[in-house]
């Protein structure tokens, strides 16, 4: 098990990489927990169980339901199992959190060990009556969608246009700017153009949820500028990246804030 200390920003960045590794497996079928005493261990343990946990007062099977059984509750099943070597302390909290914010829903977890596939392993579930919702969220996030892979190669910010959604007086951007960024590892650069910009490219390094670049542009009278730029990179409810941008001219005088949030085609 990892120790680390980090800020929540950079939990969240770690995690986003992390998803992108994982191994993702729904069980088929419903799911449900058998419950019974102690003393049955030996009869009443079965070979189609994923779980067995105990409690003082007895134990809890995690299977599938068969047709003699009268389940308390339905559940869907899926399995998690991560690569060796990676940090992936926190993921199931932040799951979970993601699935309870978009889906309402939430879930559960048993670990287990495997050392021939990256040591601790998690079976997840949730009540059948939202298992639908629940696995189209899960896939989407497994499949790289939303804001967990962003960018088309995997980095956070790799292949996203944004616009201005928010400018400072001081500024030259406006809503018709369209920035078009790209990441390799920790390099993030973009080309602008747009509204009162004929051209612009900015260059810079995004660590831990922060992205600090200097900027030159061309306006449409032909007057080249230039400045540097400290950005906050959040995540919008729908998934969408916003940028809260804090701009200072080099060039001449000034500075602001801007807000630059993803266009999503």
């Amino acid at each position: 098990m990892y120790i680390s200390y980090e800020t929540p920003e950079q939990v969240d960045l770690r995690l986003r990489s992390v998803v992108a590794l994982t191994s993702f497996d729904v069980l088929e079928g419903d799911w449900w927990f058998d419950e019974f005493p102690l003393a049955a261990l030996a009869q009443r343990t079965r070979a189609d169980a994923v779980a067995l946990v105990r409690d003082r007062d007895c134990w809890s099977q995690l299977v599938p339901v068969l047709a003699q059984d009268q389940p308390i509750e339905r559940l869907r099943v899926w399995c998690c199992h991560f690569p060796p070597g990676v940090d992936n302390s926190g993921f199931i909290g932040w799951l979970a959190s993601r699935i309870k914010h978009k889906v309402g829903s939430g879930i559960f977890v048993v670990c287990g060990q495997n050392s021939e596939r990256g040591g601790i392993y998690d079976y997840a579930g949730c009540p059948l009556a939202v298992a639908d919702a629940v696995l189209a969220e899960l896939r989407l996030v497994f499949s790289g969608g939303v804001d967990t892979q962003v960018g088309t190669r995997g980095e956070l910010l790799d292949g996203v246009s944004m616009r201005v959604a928010a400018t400072a007086s001081s500024g030259e951007v406006n809503s018709d700017t369209l920035f078009a960024f790209t990441q390799h590892g920790q390099t993030v650069s973009a080309r602008y153009s747009g509204g009162p910009v004929r051209l612009g490219h900015l260059v810079g390094t995004l660590s831990a949820r922060q992205l600090t670049f200097r900027y030159a542009q061309v306006d449409l009278g032909g007057r080249v500028d230039g400045g540097v730029s400290s950005c906050e990179v959040q995540t919008l409810p729908d998934g969408r990246i916003q940028l809260h941008e804090h701009f200072q001219w080099e060039s001449r005088s000034g500075s602001g804030h801007n807000v630059l949030e993803q266009v999503v085609e």
